[in-house]
C-alpha cells in the first residue's frame, strides 16, 4: 500500500468507523495532504521510517514556517494513522515507535475578556435590540420578533457563549432537539463524538434562548440547527465568527474578538469565582486537566485587586 491509498483509507475509517465531525475530517485531511506532498503519494508505507519523519518534522518547522501548535497537530495526526496501519496490520509496526518527537508548546496566557469588555459588548448587543432591563418571556419575544435578525442572534450567540464556554463548532452544530429548556440543559457532541451536558445558568439566557427558538420556527428551512441565518439556513461557524466580530467593532473594542476568546473568558471567570476545575474541565469538554489548568492563571485585573487589598490591609495595620 503506497502513501495516497493509506491516507484515503484513513479518512474513511475516520468519517464511517469512528463518525468524526466533519471539523474533524477537515483538519485530518489538510494534515495528511501535507504529508503525503512531502513523502510522495506512490512511496510505499512500509518504507516510511523514522528518518523520513524526522525531515518532515525538519520540512513542517524549517520549510513550511508553521508554528508549535501546527506542526504537533500534523504530528498527532500521522501518529494516529500510522498506529491505525499497524492494528490493521498493513504495516508490521509503526515508525513513531519508540520516536521522541515531543514538541514544547510555548505558554500562553488565556486570550480572554476583561469585565469592562464583556460589559461594553453585552450592552452593544442588547442596545442593538431595543432590550433594556430584565429579560422577560414577553419582552424576549418581542425583540426577537421584531428586530433585525442577525442582531438578535449575535445576542444569543454572546449570551449562550458567555455562560457555556461552547466552542463555536459546539455551538454551529447544535440542534433544537439537544435542547431541555425546562431542565435548562444542552446536550453537547463535542471533539471525539464525546457527549457532555452544558448548562444555562440563569432565567434569562434561558428565557432568550426560548425565545429565540420559538420565532426560528417559520424562518427555518427544513434542519434542526438552533442557530439560523436571516435567510433560514443553518449558520456556520464563519457566521457566527463575523457576528461576534462585528459585535466587538461596534463596541468599540480595540481589539479583534473572536469565539474562542469567548470561551476563555467564560472558563476564567468560572476558576475565578472559586468553581473546582474538575467542573470546569467537564463543563468545556477537555480530556485532560492539564488543559483546563491554562485558566488557573490569574487574570492582571485579579492579581492588582488582590495586591490593592493587601496593601489597604497592611498600611491600616501600621
Amino acid at each position: 500500500m503506497n502513501v495516497a491509498r493509506a491516507c484515503a483509507d484513513f479518512l474513511t475509517h475516520c468519517r464511517v468507523a469512528k463518525n468524526l465531525s466533519p471539523h474533524s475530517l477537515r483538519a485530518y485531511t489538510i494534515d495528511l495532504a501535507e504529508f503525503e506532498r512531502f513523502a510522495e503519494p506512490g512511496t510505499r508505507v512500509s518504507a516510511v521510517d523514522r528518518p523520513l519523519l524526522r525531515r518532515y518534522l525538519s520540512h513542517l518547522f524549517e520549510v513550511r514556517g508553521l508554528k508549535e501548535t501546527s506542526v504537533k497537530r500534523r504530528l498527532a495526526c500521522l501518529k494516529v494513522m500510522f498506529r491505525w496501519l499497524e492494528l490493521d496490520e498493513t504495516i508490521e509496526i509503526s515508525p513513531f515507535h519508540r520516536l521522541d518527537a515531543r514538541i514544547r508548546l510555548p505558554k500562553r496566557l488565556p486570550r480572554n475578556l476583561t469585565d469592562d469588555e464583556v460589559r461594553r459588548l453585552r450592552r452593544t448587543a442588547l442596545e442593538r435590540v431595543g432590550l433594556s432591563g430584565r429579560v422577560t418571556e414577553t419582552k424576549a419575544l418581542r425583540i426577537a420578533r421584531r428586530a433585525d435578525f442577525d442582531a438578535v442572534t449575535t445576542l444569543v450567540v454572546l449570551e449562550v457563549l458567555l455562560c457555556t464556554g461552547l466552542r463555536v463548532g459546539e455551538l454551529a452544530s447544535m440542534r433544537l432537539s439537544d435542547l431541555d429548556l425546562i431542565e435548562r440543559v444542552v446536550t453537547i457532541v463535542g471533539k471525539g463524538s464525546r457527549q457532555r451536558r452544558v448548562f444555562l445558568p440563569d432565567d434569562e439566557t434561558a428565557t432568550l434562548v426560548s425565545a429565540y427558538r420559538t420565532v426560528t420556527v417559520e424562518r427555518r428551512k427544513g434542519h434542526e440547527h438552533f442557530l439560523i441565518t436571516a435567510q433560514g439556513g443553518p449558520a456556520s461557524t464563519q457566521h457566527i465568527r463575523t457576528l461576534v466580530r462585528t459585535a466587538a467593532t461596534e463596541a468599540e473594542l480595540s481589539r479583534r474578538v473572536t469565539p474562542h476568546m469567548l470561551r476563555h473568558t467564560a472558563a476564567t471567570r468560572l476558576i475565578e469565582n472559586g468553581v473546582d476545575i474538575r467542573f470546569v474541565q467537564r463543563l468545556l469538554g477537555h480530556q485532560s486537566i492539564s488543559t483546563t489548568e491554562l485558566y488557573t492563571t490569574v487574570t492582571d485585573a485579579s492579581l492588582k485587586a488582590a495586591i490593592t487589598k493587601a496593601a489597604g490591609r497592611m498600611k491600616a495595620g501600621r
